[in-house]
């Protein structure tokens, strides 16, 4: 079945709390349950502030704009800091190389397979409800299906990710139909309402 994806963001991550260098601003940085907090990708806020920054939240409470202290929790209006993947104890970056492959690499069930491309999930239907079984993708011109005994993992992004769903035929009905694809789930979020992080609009 399709399942919303916070708490395997939440299973992912490990939030490490804002430190005593922050001061005042370590009080709109109390997300409540929205961050995970034993999972392999460390999940924290810089180290060092910019001079600029100092004055981020201030300034904008003066004209009106409000800090966000849950700004993971799905509401991104406001004021906030953005949290970074990276290891607050060694400096250093964390992201899925790091976190999952690497102390992996060496199992013999794990296979990597570069430069292929994904067509569509493969959904099967029963009882009403519809269930990933699998996935066909291309590599090297020639197409293949794999199955899945479990679970059905997508992770490809902000854009390909709903490019992805709707080419599986879940999506908005119109925009599928156009396309000439059979509508599975009828979700006219999928695809929509991507807004860019621009620095003229947002500090970062």
């Amino acid at each position: 079945m399709l399942t919303l994806p916070r708490p395997f963001f939440k299973k992912s991550e490990s939030f490490h709390k804002p430190g005593s260098s922050y001061g005042d601003l370590a009080r709109v940085h109390d997300h409540n349950g929205h961050v995970g907090l034993d999972g392999p990708v460390q999940v924290s806020y810089p180290i060092e502030l910019s001079p600029s920054h100092e004055f981020w939240h201030r300034t904008l409470n003066s004209v009106g704009v409000e800090s966000n202290d849950a700004h993971l929790a799905g509401v991104n209006t406001g004021v906030w800091t953005s949290l970074v993947s990276a290891d607050p104890v060694s400096s250093t970056r964390s992201y899925a190389a790091t976190a999952y492959y690497r102390p992996n690499a060496s199992r013999p069930n794990l296979v990597v397979l570069t430069g292929a491309e994904v067509r569509e999930i493969v959904l099967e239907k029963a009882d009403d409800e519809w269930t990933a079984k699998g996935v066909r993708f291309v590599h090297g011109g020639t197409e293949y299906s794999a199955s899945a005994s479990r679970e059905v993992i997508l992770s490809a992004g902000s854009v390909q990710s709903p490019q992805i769903l709707e080419l599986s035929g879940i999506g908005g009905s119109e925009v599928l139909s156009t396309a000439g694809i059979t509508v599975k789930v009828d979700n006219p979020n999928v695809g929509e309402n991507l807004q860019d992080h621009l620095s003229k609009l947002c500090h970062c």
